[in-house]
């Protein structure tokens, strides 16, 4: 009787771990269930909520050969399914509950259950699922909610019969995999949709369907609905491979009966040699444990008579000390006196030798740590030294090149200083040459002088262009108007008069500027090169240049409406890719033409000279014929920026030139008759009749044509 209980209390402390001694009430319940178990026809095995640390030996064979489907172990402390034998052992079940335990992965081994139709793992650890669970063929509810999976595998697909899958409370897991459609059959997946990247959360948080319609939609297949009824297959043996294509051969009850019955002695039969050898090994397991027992009880024996023993001699040498101290008592004073005095005297002694011992001891170290210390401070001061005079050496040397390169830059500074001050004594002895420059850029940049200069270039021109239709007509031998033609050259002399007496009026106005700058008191050594950098910094960009590249057209529109002396101010306009179409009068307004009139007339002028351009194009296009492209012309579209064109400028060269030497351009104007047909050294010979009209001439206007 002694040696069952303590087999059965080893076996009950296995259960709990090896060093493991759990509550009275959890051993009574383990206890109790085991007995239910054994004794109870019910295909359910109970083991939940015992604080197992590990399964039970033994505990798969029980569930095999009791016929237990239903195995609950959830609510306690296990780590992995060892222990409780061969896992393969559990093929017969259909129901498994392992949740609120510590488990962080699931055994391979779980490919055997192939019958399990639901699996419960939820609030464990878990951080995958293992690629063996495409083999549970049969299962239908998979629980892994309240773990840690991180990602799901593609083996989830190939579970035909899954219905209902949880997944809530996984924080890491924020995507589903693809080959999750594959799973026809699913009714169900419980997820938190919110913290899911794949499928995004709208889609995650619309429902199971939505979920599998984005799935199929990714693998590239056709969503279909799961069946309505519940596929349950029956019970299988490992040996025996469910294959659904196959046609099942039909056999009579009879048989069936008798199968069963075999089956089930066979069952007996095994649970039978299972018990004999679970006791077999449960009684030799008992006696090493009472040889060890035993063992332990000689050590502790031997242990004890040692401990025994000694106390035995402590007890007899404090005897020896207590009747020494008795026999002391009885000696006389004087006799202890002396040996008190002896004892004091040795100790004294003993202790001076100790005391000169210490004090040897302690000036040998502080010799020892002066020395040491006299060393250091001499290597210090070494390499103090070496690292002086290495400075010192490095200093010298960058003085050195420090005086050279300062003496090279003084030379260098004086060559420079040299050359500016013979440049600037030499522009300063060219002070007359500097005013004049002055002046004539002080004319050039002059926004009046331009727009009078400007003004007799065109007349120039048209009066030179008026004496080239005369000559050509008497060449041709046209009949003409010599009237109008002379009225039309009367008229611009007049004007040109006019504005020649302007341009003088303005020189002599710029002239008394001049000499107010040169009368001032504040006049420096190179007034005349700063003054001249100033109108240079002033003047506007291109503006000297402009005279021989603006459009004679659109210089006769403005002079039309008496803007010309605002050109200045357009000659950004002039210069740029932006079209003359463009231009607003905001921008002239901006540009610096304050008066609203002015900018009024400047607008008409550029749009007489656009429509006057696209006049030209349409006339050219016409005269081209079939050479011309096909494609209709949009005239709006032209870029007119008041530019000459080398082609124009080419024109009106050969328009001007000189009807005596026929080469050089038409300079002088023969008065009273207006004709502009001689350079200026033909016209500076003794010419006194005009070459076209042999009209007297009574005085020369020297102009030059931009």
């Amino acid at each position: 009787m002694g040696c069952a209980v303590s087999c059965m209390n080893k076996m009950t402390m296995s259960f709990f771990g090896k060093n493991s001694y759990p509550e009275d009430d959890s051993r009574a319940k383990l206890q109790r269930k085991l007995y239910l178990a054994k004794e109870s026809p019910e295909p359910e095995f109970d083991l939940s909520d015992c604080q197992l640390r590990q399964v039970p030996s033994g505990i798969y064979s029980i569930c095999k050969v009791f016929r237990k489907d239903h195995l609950y172990l959830h609510c306690n402390n296990l780590h992995s399914l060892n222990g409780g034998g061969n896992i393969s052992d559990l093929y017969c079940l259909r129901v498994l509950n392992i949740s609120c335990n510590k488990f962080s992965q699931l055994p391979e081994e779980i490919k055997f259950l192939i019958n399990l139709s639901e699996l419960y793992v939820q609030d464990n650890c878990l951080k995958d699922i293992p690629e063996s669970v495409q083999y549970l063929e049969s299962l239908q509810i998979l629980d892994v909610s309240k773990n840690r999976l991180r990602h799901l595998t593609a083996s989830l697909g190939k579970l035909k019969n899954l219905r209902v899958l949880k997944l809530v409370d996984n924080i890491e897991l924020t995507e589903l995999c693809s080959e999750l459609c594959l799973a026809t059959n699913i009714v169900s997946i419980e997820l938190d949709g919110n913290q899911f990247v794949y499928p995004p959360p709208e889609i995650a948080c619309q429902g199971t369907v939505e979920i599998l319609k984005f799935l199929c939609l990714r693998m590239d297949i056709s969503y279909a609905p799961p069946n309505s009824g519940v596929e349950v297959t029956s019970v299988q043996t490992p040996s025996y491979i469910y294959d659904p294509f196959t046609k099942r051969n039909s056999v009579s009850w009879e048989e069936q009966e008798a199968a069963i019955i075999e089956q089930e002695n066979r069952f007996h039969q095994a649970a039978r040699q299972q018990r004999e050898r679970f006791l077999t090994k449960v009684l030799q397991e008992q006696q090493e444990l009472d040889s060890e027992i035993a063992k332990v009880h000689e050590a502790k024996e031997i242990e004890r008579q040692k401990l025994i023993k000694a106390i035995q001699d402590d007890e007899k040498e404090v005897e020896c000390l207590v009747m020494n101290f008795i026999q002391h008592d009885f000696l006389k004073p004087e006799i202890l006196q002396q040996q008190l005095a002896h004892e004091q005297a040795e100790h004294d002694r003993l202790l001076e030798i100790t005391r000169q011992n210490y004090d040897n001891i302690k000036k040998s170290d502080i010799l020892n740590a002066m020395e040491m210390l006299i060393e250091e401070d001499y290597c210090i001061q070494h390499s103090k030294k070496t690292y002086e005079d290495s400075l010192m050496d490095m200093k010298q040397s960058i003085l050195m090149q420090e005086m050279e390169g300062s003496e090279k830059l003084e030379e260098l500074l004086k060559a420079k200083d040299q050359s500016r001050t013979e440049l600037v004594q030499q522009l300063m002895e060219d002070e007359d040459i500097q005013k004049a420059i002055v002046a004539s850029l002080v004319e050039k940049v002059d926004a009046r002088s331009w727009s009078l200069s400007q003004e007799i270039s065109l007349i120039s021109l048209h009066l030179a262009r008026l004496s080239v239709i005369e000559q050509e007509k008497k060449k041709l031998k046209i009949a003409y108007n010599y009237n109008e033609l002379l009225q039309q050259r009367v008229h611009l002399i007049s004007l040109l008069d006019d504005l020649l007496d302007q341009q003088s009026i303005r020189r002599k106005q710029l002239i008394e500027t001049m000499r107010e700058m040169e009368n001032q008191p504040n006049k420096t050594s190179d007034f005349w090169l700063k003054n001249y950098q100033k109108l240079i910094d002033s003047a506007p960009k291109n503006l000297l240049d402009i005279g021989q590249q603006l459009d004679p057209i659109l210089a006769n529109y403005l002079l039309q409406e008496g803007v010309i002396h605002c050109l200045p101010f357009l000659v950004k306009f002039f210069f740029t890719e932006a079209s003359l179409l463009n231009v607003t009068l905001q921008d002239l307004k901006e540009s610096g033409v304050s008066l609203s009139s002015d900018r009024k007339g400047i607008i008409r002028a550029i749009s007489y000279y656009v429509q006057a351009k696209s006049q030209v194009h349409k006339l050219s296009d016409c005269k081209e014929g079939p050479s011309a492209p096909t494609d209709e012309v949009d005239c709006g579209d032209q870029n007119y920026t008041g530019v000459v064109t080398a082609h124009e400028a080419d024109d009106s060269v050969l328009e001007s030139e000189c009807v005596i030497c026929m080469d050089a351009k038409c300079e002088v104007i023969f008065i009273p008759c207006g004709h502009m047909c001689c350079c200026q050294l033909c016209g500076e010979k003794d010419v006194n009749d005009c070459p076209l009209c042999r009209g007297l001439i009574e005085r020369i206007i020297k102009v030059r044509v931009a």
